[in-house]
């Protein structure tokens, strides 16, 4: 899937565009919670993921390293890391379906807004692929909040810093080394996890029911 766009220079760029609008739309939509411990760093983890940013490294690396960290990570961590893939790939399904939908008639628009991209997001995905999405995103956070209660794991994680990147793994160490350090620092990740997903899931209904005779735009 991440062939699709990486092998052509031009698609990597409307990719890159796509998936940077998306990221700077959705985060300040989460903004009046960051006054909450520890919630600003794990929202930003959290909305990176769910708009596509900077996946590709992470999914090679898984692909590479898989037999390696199967033999060195507990078997949670390597949950974590199978529910981060899966949740990448239906996130990439529709961001490469919404660039193929915003190249349509005349080519990919100079300028990216909500006009533009909300029809595209209704065109190419349902609101079901979408809220599966945020469930997947939900067990990624349930995974994350099991790993940080892991006795040394955290040690365990600094360790493998050093020898993750020399070996080429860095976008993955750095994947689970966020996360755990982002989650650890929530008093309460349940509670996150409920105010989050909530509010993710409200962003998506609205962006769907504009589509509907009573929806608002």
């Amino acid at each position: 899937m991440h062939r699709e766009y990486l092998d052509d220079a031009n698609a990597l760029v409307q990719y890159e565009r796509l998936t940077t609008w998306q990221h700077d739309y959705l985060l300040p939509l989460f903004s009046d919670l960051f006054v909450y411990a520890g919630y600003e760093e794990a929202i930003e983890f959290v909305v990176s993921d769910l708009s596509g940013t900077g996946i590709a490294s992470r999914d090679r690396d898984i692909e590479r390293a898989a037999p390696l960290f199967i033999r060195l990570l507990p078997t949670r961590a390597l949950q974590t890391l199978a529910t981060g893939a899966e949740m990448n790939a239906r996130v990439l399904d529709i961001i490469l379906a919404l660039c193929r939908r915003l190249a349509r008639n005349g080519g990919f628009p100079d300028v990216i807004t909500e006009d533009v991209y909300l029809p595209a997001l209704r065109d190419v995905a349902t609101l079901d692929e979408c809220t599966e999405i945020i469930r997947i995103l939900g067990r990624l956070g349930e995974h994350l909040d099991t790993l940080v209660r892991i006795p040394l794991i955290g040690g365990t994680l600094r360790a493998m810093r050093g020898p993750a990147h020399s070996m080429g793994y860095g976008a993955l160490h750095g994947f689970l080394q966020s996360g755990f350090k982002t989650f650890r620092a929530i008093p309460d990740v349940p509670v996150f996890l409920d105010q989050v997903l909530g509010r993710a899931t409200g962003i998506f209904e609205s962006a769907f029911a504009a589509d509907t005779p009573d929806g608002v735009t």
